[in-house]
């Protein structure tokens, strides 16, 4: 069984709070039970289910629960939760568990059932796809005369290879592929959103540079049947996004803007 598997099985916590059945072992008396054990690793990413789904497997399972037990009584012997960096790591783990259980509360409604289709077919063309290449420079004076280049007939994705500063895109041309506006830096979606196939954009300036794009297909919006898992999350995290958009314009929120630029 790999290491990486058995430690993220630590730090996901699988011991959980131990409910009252029957014992797989015990820890000076505290229980490791079949309920706890079944219910954690019914939750485990189904790439490591198969390779723990034997006996050998789940006995390394149950091995992890028991150390993650004594590391825990062990801590608690040498007190270890008054010391002032456990302290501040466990109100942050606090935080964190219930900023999880609120986004939980307020997402549940909204994509139980077929609440997520309804969303979705109510929005569909939020939801359009653009392909697009850009390429990426330093200088606004050299994305110019890389736009004067292209009016006068030179090949995008040439240029892209040879001029642009994105190492990942360059060498393929400057293809971004398709996308979602809520899946590509919002300067680059704002832009080629507005466009039309094979049109060629002026400088766009983002926090990376300057951006010449070209968009080279458009999408409509895909079925809800037909949605891949990356757009799915897209979604969700949009309604999320909407519903904390609610709370912040019930709740005083002020932002320093000036001291916002001169964090470095």
């Amino acid at each position: 069984m790999r290491i990486g598997i058995l430690i993220g099985v630590i730090i996901a916590g699988l011991i959980g709070g131990a409910a009252r059945a029957e014992e797989l072992a015990s820890v000076n008396g505290t229980p490791i039970t079949t309920e706890t054990f079944n219910k954690k690793l019914a939750e485990l990413p189904p790439g490591s289910k198969d390779t723990i789904n034997t006996p050998e497997g789940r006995r390394e399972v149950l091995d992890i629960l028991i150390a993650r037990e004594l590391l825990y009584q062990e801590a608690v012997k040498h007190q270890l939760e008054k010391e002032k960096e456990v302290q501040i790591k466990m109100a942050e783990a606090r935080r964190t568990v219930l900023v999880e259980a609120m986004m939980d509360r307020l997402l549940t409604p909204k994509i139980s059932g077929d609440a997520l289709k309804n969303y979705y077919d109510a929005h569909r063309n939020e939801f359009r796809e653009v392909r697009a290449s850009h390429i990426l420079v330093e200088k606004e004076t050299e994305a110019k005369s890389l736009k004067t280049q292209l009016a006068s007939g030179a090949d995008f994705a040439e240029l892209a290879r040879t001029a642009s500063k994105d190492s990942r895109t360059g060498p393929t041309g400057g293809d971004l592929g398709y996308f979602t506006k809520g899946r590509m830096i919002p300067e680059i979606a704002a832009a080629a959103f507005k466009m039309q196939a094979n049109q060629i954009s002026d400088p766009v300036k983002s926090s990376y540079g300057y951006h010449i794009i070209k968009v080279t297909d458009l999408r409509e919006a895909r079925r809800f049947e037909e949605l891949p898992s990356a757009i799915l999350d897209e979604v969700k995290r949009t309604i999320l996004q909407t519903e904390i958009q609610v709370l912040r314009s019930a709740n005083k929120v002020t932002v320093n803007s000036e001291k916002l630029k001169q964090v470095r």
